[in-house]
Order: C-alpha cells, then sequence, then structure tokens
C-alpha cells in the first residue's frame, strides 16, 4: 500500500513540474492564448477532481499488471498467528493452512491522479493526461513489490507434528485437513525430522494445487525420531505399553468415532457392539511429509494407521505405476475377522498401459510382498480369490496385497539360410543385434544371457537363435555383415513378408504376437558359379579343334628333327 502511494506522489510531482516547464514555453503577448490556457487548465483539474471521486473497479489481483492486493482470509478458529520454528531465510510460509480457505481480492488503493500538463492545442490536452496516467502506471508496474519466493524449499530440521487418517481406510496422499486427525492445529504428538536432501512434490484438494508441499518418496529416511524417541520406518503404540500407551490412548479417542462409524458401515457389525477395549495396537505408518500447515508446527509427518482389533481388520490394495518407486493405494475396506477378502475391481490385474512408447503389463497380486522379490509362488491367481488372509498377514490388523507394473514382453526368432551353387553352408556368417527406445538401450537375453543394448552373434545354414525379453514397442535392428566382396547376395523376410534384399532388418515398436509366438526374421545368402562365357557352347567342336592342332605340332617337329639329323 505505501509503495502505491509513493508513486502517485512521484507522478504528480513529475508532472506539475513538466506542467511548469510547458508554461514557460508560451510565448508571451498572446492574451487570447493565455486565456485558453486558463481555461483549459481550469477544465482539466475539473475532469480530474471528477475521476478521482469515482469509486474504481475492484480487481482481483490475478492480472500481472496489478500490484499484488492484501489478502483477506476467511476467519478461523484460531485466531494465533501460526510461526514456523527453526525457518529457514526465504522459505515460503504465505500459504493458507487450510486449503478451504479462499484468498479474497481488496479493492485496490485509489491513488491521485496526476495534474493536466498544458498544450499548445487545446484540443489534445485530453489525450495528454492520458499519457501521464500511463507513465505514473509503468513506473507502478517496475516497483519492486514483493520478494523472490525460492522455487525449492530450503532444508528444515527440527520438531514436526504427528497426524494421522481418521479413517483407516482413507486417502494417505490427500492434503484435506478434514481427512486427518486429531482436528487442525491441535497435534502435540511431536517427531523430529531432517528434510535435507528430500524431493519435494505437489500436494492437491480436488483442483487445488499446494506447489512443493509433501514429500511422498523414501519418507521414513526423513523422521529422525518418534514422540517416544524411537526410530524406525513405523511407530507403533500399544494399549497397557508404560512407554506408548499414554500415545494409544490419545490417538484412539481421537478417531473412535469415525472409527467405529466405518467398521459398522463396512462390516454390517453392530456399532453399539464396538468398544475401545477391542484395540489391541495402533501402527502408524509415515506415507508423507507435508509442510506449511498450520498451528505452531508447520511441518507434519502424515501417518496411515493399522489398527489391531479382536473384531475387525482391514485390507488395502497397493499399485506401483511405471517408473514410480513408490505404491500408491487404490482401494481399501474394512472386514469383520474371520472374513474372506474380496478382489478389487478398481484395477485389473493384467491390463496393459502405454508409457513413453513402451507397453506395460499389470502384475499381480502379492500378499504382503514386494513384487521386487520375484517371488511369483507368492501371487494370488484367480481361483484364490476371495482370499483368507493368515495370522501372519494380520499381524497388525491389516493385510496388503501388491502389485506392480512390468514390461510386456515378445521375442524374435533369427534364422540363416545359404542358397546357390557356391553357397559355403559351413561358413559362419557375423550379425549384430540391437534392441533401443528411441536412444535408450534395453535389456534382452539371447539364450538366456543377458544384454543391454546390442549383442553379437553369428551363424551358418540353416541355424537360429532367438531374442527374449524384448520389451514390447521396442525396435529391434539386426545387421549382418556385408559380404558382396565374396560375391553373396543378403535378402530377408519379416514373419513370411515379401523379401526384400538388404543386409539390414528392422521391426519399428514391435508387438506381441497371438498367443505370444515368436517373430521371425530370416536372412539369405545366394552365391552362385560363374561361367566361363556368356553363351554356352557344346564343348566337342573345341576338343576336335585341339586335337588337329596337337597333330600338325607333333607332324611340324618330327619332320625339323629328321632334316637336322
Amino acid at each position: 500500500m505505501i509503495c502505491s502511494v509513493s508513486i502517485s506522489a512521484f507522478a504528480v510531482e513529475a508532472s506539475s513540474e513538466t506542467a511548469n516547464e510547458n508554461a514557460e514555453t508560451v510565448q508571451p503577448g498572446s492574451e487570447e492564448e493565455a486565456e485558453e490556457l486558463t481555461a483549459t487548465e481550469a477544465e482539466n483539474e475539473q475532469s480530474v477532481d471528477e475521476s478521482q471521486s469515482e469509486e474504481p473497479a475492484v480487481t482481483t489481483g490475478d492480472e500481472n499488471t496489478e500490484e499484488p492486493a492484501d489478502v483477506i482470509e476467511a476467519p478461523s478458529e484460531d485466531t494465533e498467528e501460526p510461526t514456523e520454528p527453526s525457518a529457514e531465510p526465504g522459505e515460503d510460509t504465505e500459504q493458507p493452512a487450510d486449503p478451504t480457505v479462499t484468498e479474497l481480492p481488496e479493492e485496490p488503493t485509489v491513488t491521485e491522479e496526476p495534474s493536466v500538463t498544458p498544450a499548445e492545442d487545446v484540443d489534445s490536452s485530453s489525450d495528454e493526461v492520458q499519457d501521464v496516467e500511463m507513465e505514473a502506471q509503468a513506473a507502478k508496474w517496475l516497483w519492486p513489490t514483493a520478494t523472490p519466493i525460492p522455487t525449492t524449499p530450503a532444508a528444515y530440521s527440527g520438531k514436526a507434528a504427528i497426524y494421522y487418517l481418521s479413517d483407516p481406510v482413507g486417502d494417505p496422499w490427500t492434503n484435506d485437513t478434514g481427512a486427518w486427525a486429531p482436528s487442525t492445529e491441535t497435534s502435540n504428538t511431536l517427531g523430529s525430522i531432517n528434510t535435507d536432501g528430500a524431493t519435494w512434490e505437489d500436494g492437491y484438494v480436488e483442483d487445488t494445487v499446494y506447489k512443493n508441499k509433501n514429500i511422498k518418496s523414501n519418507v521414513s529416511k526423513y523422521i529422525v525420531s518418534w514422540p517416544d524417541g524411537s526410530t524406525g520406518t513405523t511407530w507403533t503404540v500399544k494399549s497397557g505399553n508404560t512407554t506408548t500407551d499414554s500415545y494409544f490412548t490419545f490417538i484412539l479417542n481421537s478417531i473412535w468415532e469415525n472409527y467405529k462409524n466405518t467398521i459398522s458401515k463396512d462390516t454390517g457389525i453392530d456399532i453399539d457392539s464396538l468398544d475401545k477395549s477391542d484395540i489391541l495396537e495402533i501402527k502408524l505408518t509415515p506415507r508423507k511429509i507435508s509442510r506449511d500447515n498450520g498451528g505452531t508446527y508447520p511441518y507434519h509427518i502424515d501417518c496411515a494407521l493399522s489398527i489391531k482389533s479382536k473384531k475387525a481388520f482391514t485390507a488395502k490394495f497397493w499399485v506401483k505405476e511405471p517408473g514410480a518407486t513408490d505404491y500408491t493405494q487404490v482401494y481399501a475396506k474394512n472386514y469383520k475377522t474371520g472374513d474372506y477378502v474380496d478382489k478389487t475391481t478398481k484395477v485389473a490385474i493384467g491390463s496393459t498401459k502405454d508409457v513413453n512408447g513402451l507397453t506395460y503389463i499389470l502384475d499381480g497380486w502379492y500378499p504382503e510382498r514386494d513384487p521386487e522379490g520375484n517371488d511369483s509362488s507368492s501371487k494370488i491367481l484367480d481361483a484364490g480369490w476371495p482370499y483368507s488372509p493368515n495370522d501372519a498377514e494380520l499381524a497388525d490388523g491389516t493385510v496388503n496385497f501388491y502389485a506392480h507394473y512390468t514390461l510386456l514382453y515378445t521375442s524374435v526368432n533369427i534364422k540363416k539360410l545359404v542358397t546357390g551353387s557356391m553357397g559355403d553352408k559351413s561358413k559362419k556368417f557375423h550379425f549384430t543385434v540391437s534392441v533401443k527406445n528411441g536412444n535408450t538401450d534395453l535389456s534382452f537375453k539371447i539364450s538366456d544371457k543377458p544384454y543391454s543394448g546390442s549383442a553379437e552373434t553369428s551363424l551358418s545354414d540353416k541355424e537360429t537363435i532367438t531374442l527374449t525379453d524384448v520389451p514390447v514397442g521396442a525396435t529391434v535392428i539386426i545387421i549382418e555383415d556385408d559380404y558382396n566382396s565374396s560375391r553373396y547376395k543378403t535378402s530377408y523376410k519379416i514373419d513370411g513378408n515379401s523379401s526384400v534384399e538388404s543386409s539390414k532388418a528392422k521391426i519399428t515398436s514391435i508387438s506381441r504376437m497371438d498367443n505370444n509366438v515368436a517373430h521371425q526374421v530370416e536372412f539369405t545368402n545366394n552365391k552362385e558359379a560363374i561361367p566361363d562365357t556368356g553363351v554356352d557352347l557344346n564343348s566337342t567342336p573345341y576338343i576336335l579343334m585341339l586335337g588337329i592342332m596337337a597333330t600338325g605340332a607333333g607332324v611340324l617337329l618330327f619332320g625339323r628333327r629328321k632334316r637336322w639329323s
């Protein structure tokens, strides 16, 4: 606000000086011109007064040509100004704690209009007033209004409030304050964090985006300690435990109403039969660290809950997307103890997804196993649903099912044929094979031996090799060395199509054949004998001629020898 008034005063002073300078340029001796100037100044002053008396239009402050308006926040129950502990310089602390708070624009400050500069031409006076206004506005645009906000939050080391889902089947990625317990700005359950080296991601509440809001990858890495001083990737509080019982009681009380309503709705258990004594322990698993929240501690450790109960358990389904490092919860439901778990229909095992030209297929479900362990024997087949979790899988009151996207593969057979009367069927012909996605080398196998990007091999007549684990969508290039100097003509056929005269075969965006049948690439090298002449003649006349010539030569030599003797 102060900047706006100062600029206007500066504009008025500048325009007044301009008016004085222009007034000095008026030639003396012309009374008519002086009267006209006096009249013009009076009219302009009146027009300025009228324009100032008009109420200015309210703007939103969104346009980049306006000075940012002060934010009017909606009333909050907690009127205390949030103070962030140990905030690093330049850290963004202006983001509202509650995503539901709407920033309302303030009516712009009315600034004093610049005085009118006299002009030689009376008809152009109004245009010059507009020019002065534009100059003043331009100066206002150039005036610095705020300190730039850094795009990456500074590292923070200190206390963070523990929050957890009020509903055990809730979405752990949401930044909606209504989904978390205890109620906003009341958690005094504190852990310690150090965010140095963390990657911050945007947060969402429906269509609202909060920049650099959450840490979602390797969350436990940035948790220094839990409220009781313990360390670890999770934190378990137990009823009756001397160290954690007070935490257990506080957490259970803060979620109890939501918990029993959800359990009753999902399982059909009479809500009046549910009692806090049924709950034995609660495990908190950190799903994200969030920043710029309300309250004394604006950093939160946001946790999902696993509740061990005598009467109910929770089933959760998790999917790892192509290229992701962490799993995302896609579905959760509560069940009565002893019930079977139904397979979710939110995602379909075997469904495919194309990412950057390659095709991925969803593989799962694995109970309480990380699919990266490649333990396929634990995968639940279609015949295994509905699924009955065992005691080990229900140890903490929650059974988790994992699925992940893996590359969809195909295979390629490369066969060699040698033809022609002069073709050497024992000769080894050299090949170079490459599998790429754009400029990126991809892994594949030849006879179960792994390769990355390219490999070399040699084949003789009727020999075949097979490329396996070739990603669907990749580009496969097979090049045979040049044997033209040995008079071999090289051609190839792909999947039985027409023959092409070339030593380089290329399959772009390779697909998967029906029933996963391998693609067929067949290289043929042909070499024929070269005849002595271009005309095929009978050899008998040549033999007779040679005989006659030989006889004549013999007679001649015999006669010479006799004469000399």
